[in-house]
């Protein structure tokens, strides 16, 4: 078993093929004498009685632009490329390696959704386990995501929401702002946020023609804020225009670990699944194989050394007590 079998298992979301690799998993965790079970259709192993939890994810984000078959690895100069490789098969590949001896007192999750959906697989999983001995023994947790194999234990929080403006249509020869003129003054607003960190993906106009207004514009954004979510999405109502209609897709605190078990305090300013697990009342850091710049892009790549170095750290990080 290895990282080019990981990645030869199709996982881009949407439609991942989750049942093989479910299968894969399970086979590899009992390889290795944990008791297996699905929940919430996550991939959970323990051994004994967890107070320490690995995750990382099994989807991936779609391929495009790829010069080669992404679904099969290959090997240039200790740099194993393939979808998935760095973002986050490595890390499935590290925690497969670090316990291939088996463990005591661990559990570990792979987890589904993390790429698409506006809940993660981890966030399905803790909901299903609150008040069982899980939930209770489970004290610390690495949350693994590509941070160079450096430890973080902070990062914004994640909101991600639709907007439709709407306003009436006309003659382009009109000086009052169209649907799309309104919508790109308010998201500029929006950008100028203190403290907001806003990315427009997508933004889309109705118009009939080069001479005609658009009544409507649709914008896709997401925002990273420090900010309670409920805080966030109250100020963007505050920002947008009365007709505007707001869909929020996603919606995720921050992680703030002041006291980590393992490494110091720093921040990361990408979302993870540290967070979903800090609110439940653990003690969560992010760390894993791998570039966040090598994440979500074309020939995407993970050095072997970086997996193996993972792997150690993991083997040690397991038998701390947080």
């Amino acid at each position: 078993m290895g990282l080019e079998e990981l990645i030869a298992i199709d996982t881009q979301n949407p439609g991942a093929d989750y049942r093989r690799i479910r299968r894969y998993l399970t086979a590899a965790l009992e390889d290795r004498f944990a008791h297996v079970r699905v929940v919430a259709g996550n991939v959970l192993g323990t051994w004994g009685e967890p107070r320490m939890l690995f995750n990382a994810h099994m989807d991936t984000v779609r391929a495009d632009g790829w010069k080669r078959n992404p679904l099969k690895a290959w090997n240039q100069g200790g740099r194993i490329f393939g979808l998935g490789a760095c973002d986050t098969k490595g890390s499935i590949q590290a925690i497969l390696e670090a316990t291939k001896n088996g463990a005591q007192d661990l559990a570990v999750l792979f987890s589904t959704d993390e790429e698409c959906g506006p809940k993660t697989g981890a966030a399905r999983f803790f909901k299903t386990v609150v008040g069982t001995n899980l939930a209770k023994t489970l004290q610390g947790a690495v949350v693994m995501e590509p941070t160079e194999n450096r430890v973080f234990t902070r990062h914004p929080g994640y909101v991600q929401a639709e907007l439709t403006f709407k306003d009436s249509t006309g003659h382009s020869s009109s000086r009052r702002l169209s649907a799309a003129g309104v919508a790109i003054e308010t998201l500029h607003r929006l950008q100028h946020q203190a403290g907001w960190n806003v990315n427009v993906s997508s933004i889309k106009a109705d118009a009939a023609g080069a001479n005609i207004r658009p009544a409507r514009c649709q914008a896709t954004v997401s925002i990273r804020s420090y900010r309670k979510p409920l805080d966030v999405i109250q100020k963007i109502k505050a920002t947008v225009p009365s007709k505007t209609r707001l869909r929020i897709i996603q919606a995720e605190g921050p992680l703030d670990n002041r006291h980590p078990f393992v490494g110091q305090p720093a921040e990361v300013h990408f979302w993870t699944d540290a967070a979903t697990l800090s609110t439940a009342g653990i003690n969560a850091v992010v760390y894993g194989p791998g570039s966040i710049r090598q994440a979500h892009q074309p020939d995407e790549y993970v050095l072997k050394t970086s997996v193996e170095k993972a792997a150690a750290f993991l083997k040690r990080t397991a038998e701390m007590r947080p």
